[in-house]
C-alpha cells in the first residue's frame, strides 16, 4: 500500500508537516495566488523572522496525481540575518518525485507564473 498524500512546508532544506489537505491547499490558489502562502506565513516567519515581502515564483499542479508544488520568494528581516529566501508548500505522495516534476516543469517553461 503506498503512502497517503500529505502537505509540508520545505524550508531550510526540511520538509515540515502542515495541517491541510490538498483541496484546501487548491481552493486558495483559486481565490488568490498568494493565498497559499497566507496560510504558512506564520510557520515561515518562525523559521526565518519578519516577512517583508512575498511573492510567487513558481507552481506546479497535477490535478490527477493531487500533487502540488508552489514556490514563493520571501524576502525577510531575522535575528542577525536578512535576505531572499525561496520557501515551497508541497502536496504529494512521494515528496521526492513532486519535486523533481516542479523542477522539470520549470527546466520546460511549464511552471504557471
Amino acid at each position: 500500500m503506498s503512502a497517503p498524500s500529505r502537505t509540508y512546508l520545505y524550508i531550510s532544506d526540511l520538509f515540515k508537516p502542515l495541517p491541510y489537505s490538498f483541496s484546501e491547499i487548491l481552493e486558495a490558489w483559486e481565490e488568490d495566488r498568494m493565498k497559499p502562502f497566507e496560510l504558512v506565513r506564520d510557520f515561515v516567519e518562525e523559521e526565518l523572522g519578519e516577512i517583508r515581502d512575498a511573492r510567487l515564483y513558481g507552481a506546479y499542479l497535477d490535478l490527477k496525481t493531487m500533487t502540488a508544488v508552489i514556490e514563493y520568494m520571501v524576502d525577510f528581516r531575522g535575528e542577525c540575518r536578512r535576505g531572499t529566501y525561496g520557501v515551497k508548500i508541497v502536496h504529494a505522495r512521494d515528496l521526492k518525485r513532486a519535486i523533481m516534476e516542479y523542477y522539470e516543469a520549470e527546466r520546460t517553461g511549464k511552471l504557471i507564473k
